[in-house]
């Protein structure tokens, strides 16, 4: 199967179900800025967060294929993502890279920065790569391999960036849902 081949957006009704993308106000109720004083840089650069609340909060981890920093949960989420994966659709865990995920700044979209704060700030949101190859941002069009992935995500409640107005079909991020579960369980 060619994961790399680029097909249309499904509907959007059809991937994402019950779940919603947390908003800044979201994050910032769950857990501050991760950036001391809400400092971010203005042209959308990574800042590492230097919040010590915050950062008691983060591990780097092999998750599977990847090695990533992101909020100890997420984490765990994603080696029970991953593992599935593995077991169930080998050739495409073989090619799975990342385009990281803890990362705070801005968001970008189509070059454009902010004024919303990523959710890639509090390593939260992971960016999927398949080979060396990136999804395109706002073309309407997807990855085989990533809505196969997709499925995955969504069944651990995760929420699908192919959603978002201007489609980023390789950014998946923990949803509103998941995160309320964790708060609810006191793993954050």
């Amino acid at each position: 199967m060619d994961y790399l081949e680029l097909i249309a957006l499904p509907p959007k009704d059809t991937f994402n179900k019950g779940l919603t993308s947390p908003r800044n106000a979201d994050m910032l109720g769950f857990f501050g800025h991760p950036v001391v004083g809400g400092q971010y840089d203005p042209k959308g650069k990574c800042k590492a967060p230097d919040n010590p609340d915050f950062k008691k909060r983060l591990e780097t981890r092999n998750v599977g294929p990847l090695k990533v920093t992101g909020l100890k949960p997420a984490l765990d989420s994603l080696v029970s993502i991953f593992s599935r994966v593995n077991l169930e659709v080998p050739d495409l865990y073989a090619i799975l890279k990342t385009q990281g995920m803890l990362c705070s700044r801005y968001t970008k979209i189509n070059g454009r920065i902010g004024p919303s704060i990523s959710n890639h700030s509090w390593g939260t949101a992971l960016d999927v790569q398949l080979e060396s190859d990136l999804d395109p941002q706002g073309d309407g069009k997807i990855q085989r391999g990533l809505l196969i992935l997709s499925t995955y995500f969504n069944s651990a409640g995760w929420y699908w960036g192919a959603a978002f107005p201007v489609e980023d079909g390789m950014h998946f991020e923990v949803s509103k849902g998941l995160l309320a579960n964790w708060k609810k369980a006191g793993l954050i």
